[in-house]
């Protein structure tokens, strides 16, 4: 994507990024709701103007999901920037925390994945049928980016100002693990789990790189698990 230098570099600065720095309201939510509800209607059309086979659509590969999440990330930058003219990525809380977060952060996710692995007896998804390339770059590089820039840099600061900090951080994480669509038990408590670390993290940091960074070593130790 191509961002203002000024935004796509994340900044240097302790302390990270201030609650108060958001300007989106609910509306914008919204608008970026619905594009997520009319993604798999305009997934449908695609597949009627023979633009792409039923069979891509039903079992997703690399080449879909990668496109469709990088069509989300510039939905999103697009919905912020072109409405306020404002820079988007550092008011999203892209900025670096303080150094204590850049080693606590990938910690806690380590520590939190094998946890759940030991507890759930190993029962988390399977990645084997993807190359590790592909889960790598979807799950440790475009998934956390993403994901943590709606749930934890747009959703969580406007909830928080409504509804309080710690309420904020649990509904968030059911509205993650819903987006997952998880299948059993195990998968929404891994969810859940995982949500509410990456929302404290973004909380106690002012980052929204500092969750990030702890989504992406749970993904990368999830695959591991799963393949070794």
């Amino acid at each position: 994507m191509h961002f203002e230098r000024s935004e796509c570099v994340l900044k240097a600065k302790k302390g990270g990024s201030g609650d108060d720095d958001f300007y989106w309201t609910y509306e914008d939510i919204g608008v970026f709701s619905l594009i997520l509800t009319i993604l798999r209607p305009m997934l449908e059309v695609f597949v009627r103007l023979h633009l792409l086979r039923r069979s891509e659509l039903n079992h997703a590969g690399f080449g879909l999901q990668l496109s469709v999440t990088v069509f989300l990330m510039l939905a999103l930058y697009l919905i912020l920037k072109l409405r306020y003219r404002r820079p988007v990525m550092r008011a999203l809380g892209w900025v670096w925390p303080h150094p204590a977060y850049v080693i606590a952060a990938p910690l806690l996710g380590l520590l939190l994945e094998a946890g759940m692995t030991t507890w759930l007896h190993g029962r988390i998804q399977n990645t084997r049928t993807m190359p590790i390339s592909e889960v790598v770059t979807l799950g440790v590089v475009f998934g956390p980016i993403l994901e943590e820039s709606f749930f934890r840099g747009c959703l969580l600061p406007i909830l928080a100002g409504s509804v309080g900090k710690s309420l904020a951080v649990i509904l968030t994480s059911v509205l993650f693990a819903l987006l997952h669509s998880p299948d059993s038990m195990t998968h929404w408590a891994s969810f859940i789990g995982s949500g509410v670390l990456y929302g404290w993290i973004r909380l106690t940091s002012r980052s929204t790189t500092a969750p990030a960074l702890s989504h992406a070593v749970y993904n990368l130790v999830l695959v591991l698990f799963a393949r070794f």
